[in-house]
């Protein structure tokens, strides 16, 4: 973990220009030098978990190398501390410990004990070196003959075969032509999926945005915004080409984390709890359902429009719907860090289930009719099968449900559709004709004795919210029980989830909310607000346009 507490960093920079070591002297002694302070850094805090990736941005002078060497411990502050916890590799300078009069085979050896490496370790990493390096055929050759693309690519190979605990970068994965920057943003990779914390420093926007999980934005020495990339990233931009420089607090954007806008999903895996902030594009978690959710973590990733989360307790899903991708996730440390993307599975994916008997992840592709098998292989996640399901017709496919051992599809063309999952077939088993009335279904559950149903429009696509249940499937043309009263309900029921031997049901759309309850003899019993966050504020709408 990294914590800065009010860090400051000021220099004395004299004002005349001195030009002998005499001059200085005499000034000196004579009390003739006039010093002008310069802040670099002005009470800057902020903590990194370990296992985050986390940007710097802002313009030239803003104080970011500044910070880096701060937490580096190549500077002492001025004021506050800064505490760090492991070891740190900064990758600062690359070709510093360079001898340009020695070969790139002597200044392996060098510039690695320089680094800390001992003689035999770079013996043994020798080869590897070199060929990330590509730079086989001019390990004889002087560094003095080497370009400065070649001097960075043997730089970065060298300093990048550490495992640090806290790994500080600064503008170095533009080194090399577009193959080796690709190839060293995979090696950044693999040392963020390594559960290193990272902090990166660069002009490059779009690395930022593709590696780091959270931005500080530092300006003129003091921090302008910490969080979420995209927000941070967007205020930004938005700063840097307004010609007055002088919009609004970007602070406001962050104003939408405080609460809930379509929560369509809530899943307790392990001992945290999850909800999946729908039109917020992001998924929070959370240790406890007291805390108010301003207090909760956001997961690493921008999700747009997700729905669902799922987990084998290694892995973690999550759709990002408007893209047509699963983003899978893996714990490293107090973060989660994103290690892949799945695609081609069919149009906006719109939830995953985990079989935990077979040991598989069940999506729906929704506005493709698409089902889909995902397996962790131990590695990766891996696809197994994509399927066009032509039963469901053209209707949008808002859920599947794991219900006695089949899978359960809703909404369909007018009809919940049964299917086999176990030998991935799908093959249709059974088909339930619903009322107009309940057409545009969210989900299905089995509670109880019950089959409960969310219900988001009619027939029509008129936006009419009902809950209900029946005992048999057969009987919703004639009849069923219109629970949504009960529940207190005052937006869109959505997905149903179980935890803690509770059900659990999100409330969208005009109104956003989690409740849960108890069913005992088929009976609802206390019922519970969890999260009552009412219709969506300016702030929200603006976060949903994000897309």
């Amino acid at each position: 973990m990294i914590e800065l507490n009010n860090v400051s960093m000021k220099f004395r920079m004299a004002n005349d220009r001195i030009m002998s070591l005499k001059e200085f002297v005499v000034k000196k002694i004579t009390g003739q030098i006039v010093y002008k302070e310069f802040v670099a850094l002005n009470e800057v805090s902020f903590t990194i978990q370990k296992g985050e990736v986390v940007g710097i941005i802002g313009g030239n002078g803003a104080g970011k190398s500044t910070l880096l060497k701060i937490i580096s411990g190549i500077l002492t502050p001025t004021e506050g501390n800064a505490k760090v916890s492991g070891n740190i590799a900064p990758l600062l300078e690359l070709g510093a410990g360079f001898d340009i009069d020695l070969t790139a085979r002597e200044n392996i050896f060098l510039n690695g004990a320089v680094l800390g490496y001992s003689k035999k370790y770079l013996t043994e990493k020798y080869d590897e070196i070199v060929d990330f390096s590509e730079l086989h055929e001019f390990m004889d050759v002087p560094i003095r003959n080497f370009s400065s693309g070649m001097t960075a690519r043997l730089a970065f190979s060298i300093a990048t075969l550490v495992k640090p605990d806290v790994l500080i970068v600064d503008e170095i994965l533009s080194v090399g032509d577009a193959k080796f920057q690709h190839k060293s943003s995979k090696r950044m990779r693999e040392l963020i999926n390594g559960g290193a914390t990272v902090i990166l420093v660069s002009h490059t926007i779009e690395q930022i945005r593709e590696i780091c999980t959270r931005v500080v934005w530092l300006e003129r020495g003091k921090v302008r915004m910490i969080g979420n990339t995209e927000e941070v990233i967007n205020s930004y931009m938005s700063y840097v080409n307004v010609s007055s420089q002088e919009e609004s607090n970007p602070t406001d954007l962050l104003k939408y984390t405080e609460k809930l806008y379509t929560p369509t999903y809530i899943n307790k895996i392990d001992n945290q709890y999850f909800i999946v902030d729908c039109w917020h594009h992001r998924v929070i978690y959370n240790d406890n359902l007291l805390d108010p959710i301003k207090d909760w973590k956001t997961m690493n990733g921008y999700f747009s429009i997700p729905h669902s989360i799922a987990s084998d307790g290694q892995v973690y899903l999550v759709e990002d719907t408007k893209n047509d991708r699963i983003k899978v996730l893996r714990k490293m440390g107090n973060a989660f860090n994103e290690t892949q993307q799945i695609g081609d599975i069919g149009g906006q994916p719109n939830k995953v289930i985990y079989d935990s008997v077979h040991k598989r992840f069940y999506g729906i592709s929704a506005s493709t009719q698409e089902a889909f098998v995902l397996k962790n292989d131990g590695k990766d996640i891996i696809v197994e099968k994509v399927v066009r399901l032509d039963y469901l017709g053209t209707a949008y496919v808002r859920a599947l449900s794991l219900i006695d051992g089949n899978i359960y599809f809703v909404s369909g063309p007018g009809k919940i559709t049964v299917a086999k999952s176990s030998d991935l077939s799908f093959d249709l088993i059974g088909e339930y004709i619903v009322p107009f009335e309940l057409q545009g279904m969210n989900d299905i559950a089995k509670i109880g004795s019950y089959f409960y149903l969310s219900v988001y429009q009619n027939g029509n696509g008129d936006i009419k919210p009902r809950l209900v249940r029946v005992k048999d499937l057969n009987q919703l043309l004639n009849s069923y029980e219109d629970v949504y009263s009960l529940l207190e309900l005052k937006g869109v029921p959505y997905y149903f989830s179980f935890i803690d031997d509770r059900v659990f049901l999100t409330e969208i759309d005009t109104y956003s909310a989690i409740r849960s309850f108890k069913v005992v003899d088929d009976q609802i019993v206390d019922l519970k607000v969890h999260y009552d966050c009412g219709s969506s504020d300016e702030f929200s709408r603006k976060r949903r346009k994000m897309k």
